[in-house]
């Protein structure tokens, strides 16, 4: 398969079958075309993503390649790997009997809120949800699908560890019941034993893989700083009439690096959106050393992408061509600088984001979910260039789902509904 404006193809001479009742686990490097193949399955490439398909895609034993998405949907389930570009109706209840109908004799609404963790988010409106609670409705819509396909794009992605725990339970349920999944995860090892096997996309092709371990981190080797860079005092926030949690106090100093975990829906990005200036509290304040507000990269990267180019991402930014020409290089982007951002995986558009973060160099970043799109050892790799920046002094907020990424902090900060509470390494 080769995608329109791309002379060799992402895809090659793939040759496989999932059985109903089994899982199947997808790896693969960033870029290396997990997305890509699921959007061959579910018919969305060709037919919204220009490309040049050859082959057949079937299901038991019929071809599936004359029909088009909205066909298929009623033959699979698919999670794409970002929420928020499948749930249109207002509410999580909506979505759920959207998907009952669609389905057909799909799962009842009970069973799906209890299993996923639905139930209390049934009437509140999809826009006020965290992207974890988004995550979860999406997830169960499609999982309704059983004992029907599933193909689900990093499904644990913006899940906290109860909502993977629940996650895998419902893996395990629709393979009983016989439904053939094909799950794309780069952290597999959230997934426990629900997957029956692995195998890893390379080159166009596609071989056997073991379980997947999760990545081994080291601690900084430095020491943060004396100087105050940023300093809240009784803050807390609000969505729509609900306080998030009570009033809190965070300190950050020069040099340091923290990672903040929390339950979904517990109000995380919030914060950060309100450490970085672009909200305001409810109550308390904030203040900052230097000139400058924190500097928040997203979660979602697409947002924060505005060149044709991926070198004029970098070149926005105001680097010099020589300088551009490393960062390239130091965060593996080069082969892609004549790139459009849209063309790029959801990986590689992290990469992109934190590139251009480089190239400003704020005295203080905050990450919301960096690990999003990104394997094991580009995770790694990331980790390392926040240690070696945060030792030149430059202040790091880490906000993850991924607690095994608080092994590279100096701190790691854990927020619930009564406040902050720091946690032992």
């Amino acid at each position: 398969m080769t995608p329109s404006g791309r002379r060799t193809p992402v895809l090659r001479d793939l040759d496989f079958s999932v059985d109903g009742g089994e899982v199947l686990g997808l790896l693969g490097h960033s870029g290396s075309g997990k997305s890509t193949l699921l959007r061959v399955i579910n018919g969305l490439t060709p037919w919204f993503v220009s490309a040049e398909v050859f082959g057949t895609v079937e299901l038991g034993g019929e071809p599936l390649d004359d029909l088009d998405p909205g066909q298929r949907a009623h033959l699979m389930g698919s999670c794409l790997d970002r929420p928020d570009g499948q749930l249109f109706l207002p509410t999580p209840r909506q979505e759920l009997a959207a998907a009952k109908r669609l389905y057909g004799k799909a799962r009842d609404l009970a069973f799906v809120g209890e299993r996923l963790g639905v139930g209390p988010l049934l009437d509140r409106r999809i826009v006020d949800l965290s992207s974890g609670e988004r995550q979860r409705v999406a997830l169960a819509a499609v999982l309704m699908a059983a004992p029907r396909p599933v193909v689900l794009d990093e499904p644990a992605a913006h899940l906290d560890e109860g909502g993977t725990a629940a996650l895998s339970e419902a893996l395990v349920e629709a393979s009983a019941s016989g439904s053939a999944v094909i799950a794309a995860e780069h952290s597999g090892w959230r997934l426990g034993l629900a997957v029956s096997r692995w195998v890893k996309l390379e080159g166009g092709l596609l071989e056997r893989d073991g379980s997947p371990e999760p990545p081994a981190f080291s601690t900084p080797d430095h020491q943060p700083g004396d100087r105050l860079v940023f300093e809240a005092k009784g803050l807390s926030v609000r969505a729509g009439n609900r306080r998030l949690f009570e009033p809190i106090d965070l300190e950050l100093r020069e040099g340091e690096i923290v990672v903040l975990s929390g339950d979904n829906g517990v109000g995380k990005s919030t914060l950060a959106r309100v450490m970085a200036g672009h909200s305001s509290p409810d109550a308390g304040s904030c203040r900052v050393s230097g000139s400058r507000p924190p500097a928040l990269m997203m979660p979602e990267a697409e947002l924060q992408l505005f060149s044709a180019t991926v070198e004029g991402e970098l070149r926005a930014c105001g680097a010099p061509i020589g300088e551009v020409a490393r960062v390239l290089r130091r965060h593996r982007l080069e082969a892609l600088a004549a790139r459009t951002p849209w063309s790029l995986s959801r990986g590689e558009r992290q990469r992109l984001v934190h590139a251009a973060h480089d190239v400003l160099q704020p005295e203080i970043l905050i990450i919301d979910e960096p690990a999003q799109g990104l394997d094991a050892q580009d995770v790694v790799d990331f980790m390392e260039l926040v240690v070696r920046r945060a030792a030149r002094g430059r202040a790091y907020v880490i906000i993850t789902h991924r607690t095994e990424l608080a092994a590279a902090a100096h701190r790691h900060l854990r927020l619930s509904p009564a406040g902050l509470e720091e946690l032992t390494r």
